[in-house]
């Protein structure tokens, strides 16, 4: 974690030390962290009096987990305790699941994605000064650990937010109903055995919160969830206040927060998720496949030339690829989402991961200039290249559409996803020929068909 915190603070300070003329290049600064010399060749840009820096550097150089994704042209970062995601153009960012309002707004210059400097510093943390006359940056963290004092857990500033009650509303939403302000780290998912853990740094419990006392621990179990069994949450003075969601089984989560409150909701998983398949009757394998249908409520993904929406045509194929999985008798199909709903990047591959799945593939339709047409598979790491192979044969094969190759990328779904992982892209809605292909309801069927004959022909099973 030090090592990554390290790295952002290099990131941050270079972005601080840009001369007042936009004109010119700045010269790399000397770079000081609490006090020890570091090094950097990256520089930021002034643009329009705002100092942006290259999400390269955030990625290579600061050592943070960044991710970006090219449909919606964002990126998220994660230092282990903040979650942010910002998107080209777009002057909010994403904050711990909070709308933060953005001094200048990320950009493309001349290939490379900017994101700006002071937005980036302030949520993560760090006192950067400029010494004018060593023109240098001396950067500190604001609460660094010393090793061997606290036992490793220092304790934590004054609590800012006060926990006034937790409600259950017997389905699938957890309340906490708060005073103050109150920020979430991101949800951690857990295995072995499985809960979803989320931790509120500066935060304590308020005098009036019932049930439970205001420190110490406190449980109960939750009746008439197929994946929850259970609630934890637990208060100490040198740790955040924690809430443990005890799980039956993995599934997937939200969290919203807005006027006082913030909102948990625990899905219920797919139908036939559970119990995990086992051998067949002939003591075969059961391969468990994850079908990802793209966007999905708020997140439309991309506009047809007709007006029709991406995340209709994605579930359409999903569930038709479901269907026929159904009557497989040695694979079992799970679904990211089986309706009209919105589920995060993050969420549609941990599920994959907590199942255990020995296969994911993620329907979308793509968007680009009206004269461009085709179909794409993409694939990350090398390991999922013989699926990508295999499934893009097959897709070209039901669109009858152009073949724009089997290409490698960096998309959220099928990089953090730990089994053979593949995104298609059908065609393109942009394209007026290719909008009317994937209109039909033949080429979606055909298209369902050669994606089940695909996972058969790279399983063994056909």
């Amino acid at each position: 974690m030090m090592k990554k915190l390290v790295s952002m603070l290099l990131m941050l300070s270079v972005m601080l030390i840009l001369t007042a003329n936009p004109g010119q290049a700045a010269a790399v600064p000397k770079l000081f962290l609490n006090g020890n010399a570091l090094a950097s060749d990256v520089e930021p840009r002034l643009v329009n009096n705002y100092t942006m820096v290259p999400i390269a550097v955030v990625a290579g150089g600061l050592g943070y987990q960044v991710s970006w994704d090219q449909a919606t042209k964002s990126a998220s970062i994660h230092n282990g305790q903040t979650q942010m995601t910002l998107t080209v153009g777009k002057s909010t960012a994403l904050v711990n699941g909070q709308q933060v309002k953005l001094e200048a707004p990320p950009m493309i210059d001349k290939g490379r994605t900017m994101l700006p400097l002071r937005f980036v510093g302030s949520q993560l943390g760090l006192d950067v000064q400029w010494d004018n006359v060593s023109k240098s940056v001396h950067m500190k963290e604001q609460n660094p650990s010393q090793p061997g004092e606290g036992g490793g857990n220092p304790s934590l500033p004054p609590a800012s937010g006060q926990i006034q009650g937790i409600t259950y509303d017997g389905i699938s939403r957890f309340s906490i109903d708060y005073d103050g302000v109150i920020s979430p780290n991101a949800m951690l998912v857990l295995t072995g055995p499985d809960r979803l853990v989320l931790d509120l740094p500066n935060t304590s419990f308020g005098s009036l919160f019932e049930p439970g006392t205001p420190s110490g621990e406190a449980s109960y179990e939750v009746d008439g969830h197929p994946a929850l069994s259970g609630i934890r949450y637990s208060a100490h003075a040198d740790k955040p206040v924690r809430i443990v969601f005890d799980l039956s089984l993995p599934t997937t989560y939200e969290v919203t927060q807005s006027n006082g409150q913030l909102n948990i909701d625990v899905k219920y998983p797919e139908p036939g998720a559970v119990p995990s398949p086992g051998p067949d009757s002939g003591g075969n394998k059961i391969y468990k496949v994850v079908i990802d249908a793209g966007h999905g409520g708020k997140d439309p993904g991309a506009i047809s030339i007709t007006k029709r929406q991406e995340k209709e045509f994605n579930l359409a194929v999903a569930l038709k690829i479901k269907a026929l999985l159904d009557k497989e008798p040695r694979i079992q199909p799970y679904m990211t989402r089986s309706n009209d709903t919105f589920v995060e990047l993050a969420d549609r591959a941990n599920f994959a991961n907590n199942l255990g799945a020995d296969l994911f593939l993620s329907i979308h339709a793509n968007s680009f200039r009206p004269d461009v047409t085709g179909v794409e598979t993409y694939y990350n790491r090398e390991s999922s290249r013989a699926f990508a192979d295999v499934m893009h044969k097959h897709l070209v094969k039901a669109t009858g559409l152009p073949d724009r190759k089997v290409r490698q990328a960096n998309f959220a779904v099928i990089r953090r996803t730990t089994m053979p992982a593949i995104l298609i892209e059908a065609g393109y809605l942009s394209n007026r020929h290719d909008d009317s292909v994937l209109a039909k309801e033949e080429v979606r069927d055909r298209i369902a068909k050669e994606m089940v004959d695909g996972m058969k022909s790279y399983l063994k099973l056909s």
